[in-house]
Parts: structure tokens; sequence; C-alpha cells
């Protein structure tokens, strides 16, 4: 009896000292943000799960005006910002470029790529790495594309007589065939193999991953590996390591070849690295500059990356082609000036290049529906922003999806407007690739793969309405609770 009266004293000990440092901090700092509970901080204003994430965050920031509030998620401290002149500030430091606590759970699968790693290991891969999204280079994967946009084609035909369908879980397979081509060179077929086991063990893994993120209980491994869902996610895990390394020995032993046959140099040129149509080759022909374990951690970044935001990114922007018909309307008239009477031709690059207004409408697009609706970075020591005082292991959730919406950085928020994007926008207040030296390595291989498939599918087809408004969740990607559904029918000639 006593020793269950004692245990419960110390628990309430524990519980009340740890609750009166998040007091005194908070007013360390001095931001505005709701009085944190006992034990679960203000965990209560994300009750409402996962659907209701992007909504409680609108609700904070609603009430606590300024573009900064503070709150507690059980003892984890977390600063949200919503305003270019904090978000500039944190971006921009040299020492803010820590990713944040939850990130930490995606590490069984992708170790220590770009997205995990910080410190110097991060700064050593970026500078290898960023040559390889050179123009030059992205060229080579144009082919790759354009062939697989055919498979997508095909099967949007079948679905093109004017009912409505929920278009992400089909761009998602598109997306998974560009991404495994253009950075392992090899071709899983999603497409036409949904079923393959490496294509369900990333759909299903990131879904795990996406209720370890936000379920803070999860985060933990000592509890996640009480539930079932940790069985599952080791056997994916294993999936898709032993893929990735099958992959990585094969593509290896045919480089070696091939420098035994005289095929390629030992001492790989330039251009050499440049012709190879993998991101994964430019790595193995680097060297001893990376070896077979950051080299995996990095195409299962790319993998995850190049994947989820493309699915987001295009069916978004599929959503609003379909629901602003006057801007669809613009965005195929430059199309006809492009491509002119060879409207089914293959796109070059060059043609890419040339779509200024598709450009202006994708950004406008993304501006209302990023596909990554935050990022958080962990603070490693006290640091002072434009005079907001942010104190060591505190959170920042950079809330994307808000400030774009936000009246005080862009005028009447809510109207969709591509023209706002003719002239120079702050580089801070569009987040949708990041900003900073931490900013996506892949923008603009994620911008050209985007004009592609918008490019290939206004052309071929008139996008309508589903009159279904999309409930915007997030899963670690911006999604919809009830899909992302549209309506295609042939474009059989040229008039909207």
């Amino acid at each position: 009896m006593y020793l269950v009266l004692a245990v419960i004293v110390l628990f309430l000990y524990v519980t009340f000292s740890s609750w009166l440092r998040l007091i005194n901090e908070a007013k360390r700092m001095n931001v505005p943000g709701p009085t944190p509970l006992p034990f679960i901080g203000n965990g209560y204003l994300f009750f409402g799960g996962i659907t209701d994430f992007m909504d409680a965050l609108l609700r904070l920031e609603n009430k606590y005006r300024g573009g900064a509030a503070l709150i507690h998620i059980l003892s984890e401290r977390h600063l949200v910002l919503s305003h270019p002149k904090y978000i500039k500030g944190i971006m921009t430091n040299p020492e803010t470029i820590t990713k944040g606590d939850g990130y930490a759970v995606s590490k069984p699968w992708l170790g220590l790529g770009l997205l995990t790693s910080t410190g110097d290991l991060w700064r050593s891969h970026r500078k290898f790495l960023t040559p390889a999204f050179h123009f030059s280079i992205l060229q080579t994967f144009l082919p790759v594309m354009i062939k697989n946009e055919k498979i997508l084609l095909t099967k949007l035909r079948s679905l093109a007589d004017g009912t409505s369908f929920d278009i992400f879980p089909i761009i998602a397979l598109t997306a998974m065939d560009n991404i495994t081509e253009s950075t392992m060179g090899v071709h899983v077929g999603a497409q036409s193999n949904s079923e393959s086991k490496y294509v369900t063990a990333i759909q299903m893994l990131t879904k795990i991953l996406a209720l370890r993120f936000f379920n803070p209980i999860f985060k933990s491994d000592m509890l996640f590996n009480l539930i079932p869902h940790k069985i599952k996610h080791d056997k994916y895990v294993d999936i898709i390591q032993s893929e990735i390394k099958s992959i990585i020995q094969s593509r290896r032993q045919k480089i070696i070849k091939e420098q035994v046959t005289g095929r390629l140099q030992k001492d790989s040129t330039e251009n050499e690295i440049k012709s190879r149509n993998a991101f994964l080759d430019l790595m193995l022909l680097s060297g001893e500059k990376m070896d077979d374990e950051s080299i995996k951690d990095e195409v299962n970044t790319f993998m995850f990356a190049g994947h989820d935001t493309i699915s987001s990114t295009s069916s978004f922007c599929l959503f609003c082609l379909s629901k602003y018909q006057d801007a669809q309307k613009k965005v195929l008239e430059e199309q006809i000036s492009i491509f002119g009477k060879g409207l089914q031709r293959e796109t070059t690059f060059s043609d890419l290049q040339q779509m200024v207004y598709l450009d202006c409408f994708i950004k406008e697009a993304l501006r209302l529906y990023s596909p990554v609706p935050f990022i958080i970075r962990k603070i490693t020591r006290d640091i002072d922003i434009d005079g907001l005082l942010i104190t060591k292991d505190t959170n920042v959730l950079i809330d994307i999806f808000n400030m774009h919406r936000n009246p005080e950085v862009y005028e009447d928020p809510l109207t969709f407007k591509p023209e706002r994007f003719e002239k120079e926008v702050s580089l801070f207040s569009w987040l949708v690739f990041s900003a900073g030296p931490r900013n996506c390595i892949g923008k603009k291989y994620a911008m050209m793969e985007l004009k592609l498939i918008l490019s290939t599918i206004v052309r071929n087809f008139h996008i309508l309405p589903s009159g279904i408004e999309p409930k915007l969740t997030v899963a670690l990607v911006l999604t919809s609770a009830n899909g992302v559904n549209i309506k295609l029918k042939p474009r059989g000639n040229l008039m909207i």
C-alpha cells in the first residue's frame, strides 16, 4: 500500500516539476500561446487527429496573431511560425539546419540521407550531390518520363468518360515509375504492376511513418514496439533495403564490367558522369566519396521524397485545372502556341522552358496546396530571430500551408490568380521547395516532371470539375481524406 502511494506521489512530483519547467521556459521565450496542461501539454488541441491537424494549426494562428505561437505536445516545446520575417531567420541561419525530432522515425528506412542528416555529414553530401541536378543531367531523364507518361495516358483514356474519379493513386504510380528509373535506372513497372512487393512496401511504410510522425505516443520506440504495426514496419523496411542493396550491387558490377571491357574509363570524366541515366550511377562513379551505406540512404531518400511530393503536387494542380476553367484555357493556349499543329508530338526540354504561364499556374496551385504543409527544425542553442528568443531544444514548426494563405503575405490569398507570379515574389513567401541552404535539392527535377505531366494531360483531355471539394489532410505530404477527384473528356478538338 505504501509502495503504491509512494509511486503515485513520485509520479505527481515528476509531472508537476516537468510542468513548472514548461511554464518557466515559456515565460523566458515570451511568445504567446495556450497554457500547457500537466503531462499532455497542449496535446488536446490536436485530438481531432491527422484529418484535423491543418485546421488546428489555423485555429491556433487565428487566436495568436503575429506569426508566432508557442505550444507543447507532452513535454516537447514547439514554436509555430507563419510569417516570412521569422521564417527567413530560421532558414538562412547555418546553425538551424537540424531537422526536428519527428523525422527520427524515418531513419530505419532513410538512414542518414539528405532529409534526416545534419552537420558536416549533411553539408558534404549536399555539396557532392548538387551537381547531379544540373540542367544538363536533368535533360537525360526526360525520355524516361515521356515513356511513363504514355502509359499514364493509356490509363486515363479508359477513365475519360466524364465520370468522377480520384486522380491521386493513379499519378502516384506514374511518379513511382519516374523516380525509380531516374534514381536507380530500374523499371519497377508500378503502373502495370501496382502490387509488386517493392511498390507495396513503399506505400505501406509511408502510411506507418505518417502514423508515427503525428502520434506523439507512437514516436516512442518503446511504445511503438508494442503494437502490431511494428512487425509490418520491419517487414517493409527489410523488403525495401534488400531491393536497394541488390540494385546497388548489380549496378556496381555493371560499371566494373564496363571498365574491364574498356567501355568506361576507370577515371571517369565529367562528361561520362553526365551521360549516365540514373542518380545511382553518378554516386557509384564518384570513387570513394560515398560508401554503399551512404549511397543506399540517399537512394532511399530520393525515392521517398520524389514519389510522394510529385503525387501530391500533380494531383492538386489537376484539381485546380478542373476548378479554374479560365486558367485551364490559358494553359492550353500556351501549349498550342508551343506545339502548333504537332500537339501530339513528344515534348522536348526546350518546350518545357517555354511554358511560362504553366509555370505561374503551378506556383499558384502549390501556394494554395503546398505538398509539404510544414517543416520542423530543432534548435540546438539559444538564438534570437528578429527579436524573438528561441531557446535550445525547441522544435520550430514552419507552417508553410497557412503562411501561403495569410492575407498579410498575399493580397486576397484565397483567390486563384496565377498572374501574381508573373513578377518576382519574395523568396521566403513561397516555400513549396523550402528556401535557404536546406532547400529542396530536387526542385528543378520536380518542376520538369510536373510540367511534363500537366502539359501531356491538358493537350489530350478537357479536365472538368467533379463537384467534390477535397478534405485536406496531411500524411507526410498534403493529401485529401476523400480523394482528389476530377473528370476527364477526350479533347477531340482544341476548343475548351
